[in-house]
Order: structure tokens, then C-alpha cells, then sequence
């Protein structure tokens, strides 16, 4: 990770230690403005709730933790190596008491300290004050080294990397600055050990106090020990007070304003540059936020009250999610009664999911998504046992409200969407489509959704189709393409379980009485108003 990254995210994570600050950032979709593009296209970000997935998931202990939880999010990896490494990793300081207890004393004494660090990194100093910052910094740099030391050793490779990358910025060059005293040379700022003895050098002190500021005021204390000891003429003594009373004033003068102004840009500012540029520096940090995203995995487990499992996960030239007992990864987090639906997209290339609206249709797609990104930043998902495949493209479609815009209006603008999805995906990808075609004539929509819904089978790509259309749905499995599941009701009631079948009753009633807008509640009203 370079030092330019690596200051913007913790720039970033300091935005979200305010709560109504974080809820704010995360909720503005100009936030999805500032990052690229990645397998998950910024309007899925925005559709599977990324935000509230991240705070659920959160439960890391540093800034730079939080930071790197948040980029994993968005930015799903496509490496096995790297996700198997994490996933062994995982549970390796689960099953190891002493290494867990380790790591997280390990995290809180940096998050003590962490503030001070990046008050100097991110350069957040004024220059007459600096002297305490850049003290607390180097202590925390000196904390942070000292501390993993007391790391046992772990067996998986991918932690004890990440352990030695913190422990190998203790041998490099620019970690002896928080230990050693500091010079000012012609060639930058040195620590004792990298310059030459004979190397013309001016030692930087972070006090007010110094040379500069006490000598100028020797004569005047000479006098003063003169007047009052006896041993000084008194008029001497005096007279020597009078003409060098100005060196008090000029040494506390340089003291107090001009030697921390000329050591924060000659020394504080030079020393801070040396870190941000060091890639060993920037690597022991990252190292530390990655452990830090462990710990929330571990404790993201603890807090579910649902079984949660690590899933199996391969790189299978076509995509497949399979799970049983599989649950909303954010809203299962406080609900105890949360139900769970059985997961199997194994081979039929495109699921077709009809119900009436608040059946559970939503959330079973939202589910799958926000479960495929877990699984792919090596996280546990909130299910009994869980199978996945890498998927290269990670894409949710849903309507959006019109836009003055768009010329195209709703049709345009969605079938646009609906486009970009389909020249975008390959047999690895995970799509999923909430209704297509809107916006036209019945007729034209069945024709051309038809002709979309054929595309994506052809690609080979994993298709959820949620829709209303059963007519549409019943016309594929006529050729025997596809699987089909329904909102399960009973009582007139839905289960928010989905089941095999195909829903041919939108329960447009039942909605129209739950809101109060039945034809009876119309002709309550009309009555009551003296219509009729």
C-alpha cells in the first residue's frame, strides 16, 4: 500500500469516529463518487447497503482497522491464495487463546496511542505546539514495535506475515528516528546511526529549551547571582542587569516562537515526510489494520446470535452459491427469530423468484449478495453451512425513481442499466435483476424480457430474476430452463420463506387492507364524506 493511500483512508476513517458524521458520509451517495470502480459496480453498493453491511461487520478497535474493513467491502478479492489465507487465519486466533489474547492486547495498546500518530502523519499540528505531537508520535511509533514482540508465533503463514511486516520496520532506517536522537544535515534529516561522524550536522531537540534560548540570558544571570550572593559590586551588578536584560527577552523570544517554528519546518516536518514515504512504515501500519479486520471477524461471529460458518470457497469457472439455514448478514444480527431460507444456485444459470411485495423477496436477493462479498474478503457468513465460488462480477439491478435527467425516462434509463449488466458479465458472475423491461406496454415488455432473460442464460452467468410477471416466469419453464421459488404464505400470511413454485397471486388485496386502501375502506370513506 503507498503512503498516498494510506494517508487518504486514514484521512477517511477520521471522518468516521462522529457517529451522526459516519452515518451521514456513508448514506450520501456522493461517497461512492470518490472510489473506483471495482467487481461490485457503485449502484450495487448503494442497492445491498454497504454502509449499514459495514457497520454490522465492525467491530474492529482501530481507525486504520475500520478503514481496511471498509475497503475489503469494497473491494472483494478475487484471489483464492488470499482469501483461504485469511479464512486460516481466522481461525487459527479463534481456536488459539494465547495468540488472541496477545493480538488484542496488542490492538489496544496502538489504539491508545493511535490518535497521536496520525496527528503527526496526517500533519494535523500547529507549529508553535508541535513539540508534544511529534513526542507522542515517536512514542507510539516505539509502542507499536515493542509490542508485537510480545506476539507468540502463529502457525498460518498469512499472520505471521503480517506480524514480521510490523517487525520489520523496527530494523529499517527511518524507525531509528523514534529512537535516536535526530540531525539536521545537508542531506535531510538523519538518525544518529545514519550519519558519519565527521557529517556537519545540528542535532534537532523537540523542547523549547535550549542553547539558543539560555545563553542569551547568561550575563543577565550572572548579574542577578552577583546582586544577591555579594559577591558583584552592586552597581556593577546592576549596571550589568540593565545593559543585558534584552538577552532575557530574546531568549525567551526564541524559545518560545522562532526555535519551534524553524524546527517544525526543518526537522518535524522533514521527520513526518521520512515516514510517510517509507513503503516499511506504510506496511507495518497495514499489517496492523489487517489483523485488526481478523479480531472483527472473530467478534462479528460472538455478536450473531445465528450460526455462522466460515464458507468453502473455490475458483470455479462458473459461479455457484450454495448455503442452508442462510441469513440476512445485518438484519439477523438483532433479530432472534430471524428466518432462515436454503440457498442452492448450483447449475441453472437463472432463478426466477415471484411473490407479492413484503414477502421476503428483497432480502432473500440482498442476502445472497452481501453474503458472496463476505465470503470474498475471507469473513464468515451467517448460515448453517455455506459453498461459494469467486465470482468476477457482482451486480443488483433494481428501479430507481425517474430522473428529469434522463431523456429516456424509466424504460431507457433501466434497460441502460440492464445493458451495461449484461455486457459486463461472464459464467463467473452473480447478477441479480429486480423486474426488466419496466415502462412499456405488456406486450413489449414480455417480448424483449424474453429476449434479455435468453441472453443471460446463453452467458452462463448465475441470474436471479425477481418479478410479478408469472407469465413470463411460466414461459421458460415450458423449455425446462431455470429454477423457480416463491414466497411462502400461511394464513394468509408470508412465511418470508422462499419454496419451490411459482406465484401466481400478487396479494394485492391483502396489501390494500393492511395499509387501509381496500375497495371496502374506499367505500367506507365516500360514504362517510357523503358521496354516496
Amino acid at each position: 500500500m503507498d503512503s498516498e493511500k494510506l494517508i487518504l483512508e486514514l484521512n477517511f476513517r477520521n471522518d468516521l469516529i462522529d457517529e451522526r458524521q459516519k452515518d451521514s458520509y456513508f448514506k450520501n451517495r456522493k461517497m461512492f463518487d470518490l472510489v473506483p470502480e471495482t467487481i461490485v459496480d457503485k449502484r450495487t453498493l448503494l442497492m445491498v447497503e454497504i454502509h449499514d453491511l459495514f457497520k454490522a461487520l465492525d467491530h474492529t478497535r482501530t481507525m486504520v482497522g475500520s478503514a481496511r474493513l471498509f475497503h475489503s467491502l469494497m473491494n472483494p478479492s478475487e484471489s483464492i491464495e488470499l482469501i483461504h489465507a485469511k479464512q486460516e487465519s481466522l481461525m487459527e486466533i479463534e481456536a488459539n487463546d494465547k495468540l488472541k489474547n496477545a493480538i488484542v492486547e496488542y490492538l489496544e495498546i496502538f489504539r491508545a496511542n493511535e490518535k497521536n500518530l496520525f496527528k503527526l502523519i496526517n500533519a494535523h499540528m500547529l507549529p508553535l505546539l508541535a513539540y508534544k505531537d511529534h513526542k507522542q508520535a515517536m512514542k507510539a511509533v516505539k509502542l507499536m514495535l515493542k509490542a508485537a514482540d510480545a506476539i507468540p508465533q502463529p502457525d498460518t503463514v498469512y499472520i505471521d506475515s503480517l506480524i514480521k511486516n510490523i517487525l520489520s520496520f523496527g530494523g529499517s532506517p527511518v524507525s531509528g528516528l523514534c529512537r535516536q536522537p535526530a540531525f539536521r544535515t545537508f542531506g535531510g534529516v538523519l538518525a544518529k546511526s545514519e550519519k558519519s561522524f565527521f557529517e556537519p550536522s545540528w542535532r534537532f531537540r523537540p523542547s523549547r529549551l535550549s542553547g539558543g534560548s539560555i545563553w542569551p540570558s547568561l550575563p543577565c544571570l550572572a548579574g542577578a547571582i552577583g546582586l544577591f550572593t555579594g559577591y558583584m559590586d552592586k552597581a556593577v551588578a546592576e549596571s550589568i542587569l540593565i545593559l543585558t536584560g534584552g538577552g532575557v527577552f530574546i531568549g525567551a523570544l526564541y524559545g518560545v516562537i522562532a526555535k519551534p517554528m524553524i524546527d517544525y519546518e526543518s526537522a518535524i516536518l522533514p521527520i513526518r515526510k521520512r515516514f510517510i514515504d517509507s513503503n516499511r512504515f506504510a506496511s507495518a501500519i497495514e499489517s496492523v489494520a489487517y489483523i485488526d479486520e481478523l479480531v472483527s471477524f472473530m467478534n462479528y461471529r460472538k455478536a450473531m446470535p445465528h450460526p455462522t460458518v466460515i464458507p468453502e470457497i473455490e475458483n470455479s469457472p462458473s459461479h455457484y452459491f450454495s448455503a442452508t439455514e442462510l441469513r440476512n448478514p445485518i438484519k439477523a444480527l438483532s433479530d432472534h427469530d430471524f428466518v432462515a431460507n436454503d440457498v442452492n444456485l448450483d447449475g441453472s444459470r437463472v432463478s426466477f423468484i415471484t411473490g407479492p411485495n413484503s414477502g421476503g423477496k428483497t432480502t432473500y436477493c440482498k442476502t445472497i449478495v452481501q453474503s458472496q462479498i463476505l465470503g470474498q474478503i475471507g469473513a464468515p457468513v451467517a448460515a448453517r453451512s455455506a459453498r461459494m465460488s469467486i465470482s468476477d462480477r457482482i451486480s443488483y439491478q433494481a428501479p430507481s425513481f425517474d430522473s428529469l435527467n434522463d431523456p429516456e425516462g424509466r424504460f431507457g434509463t433501466e434497460l441502460a442499466v440492464t445493458k451495461n449488466i449484461f455486457f459486463s458479465v461472464t459464467p463467473k458472475s452473480l447478477a441479480i435483476l429486480d423486474e426488466i423491461a419496466e415502462g412499456t406496454t405488456t406486450h413489449e415488455k414480455m417480448t424483449l424480457s424474453v429476449d434479455i432473460l435468453n441472453g443471460f442464460f446463453a452467458k452462463g452467468n448465475n441470474t436471479l430474476l425477481v418479478t410479478h410477471s408469472y407469465e413470463l416466469v411460466e414461459r421458460f419453464q415450458e423449455q425446462g430452463i431455470g429454477q423457480y421459488l416463491q414466497v411462502e404464505f400461511k394464513d394468509e400470511h408470508p412465511t418470508h420463506r422462499l419454496i419451490e413454485g411459482i406465484s401466481k397471486d400478487s396479494h394485492a388485496l391483502r396489501v390494500a387492507r393492511k395499509i387501509g386502501f381496500s375497495p371496502e375502506d374506499i367505500d367506507r370513506h365516500l360514504r362517510e364524506e357523503g358521496y354516496r
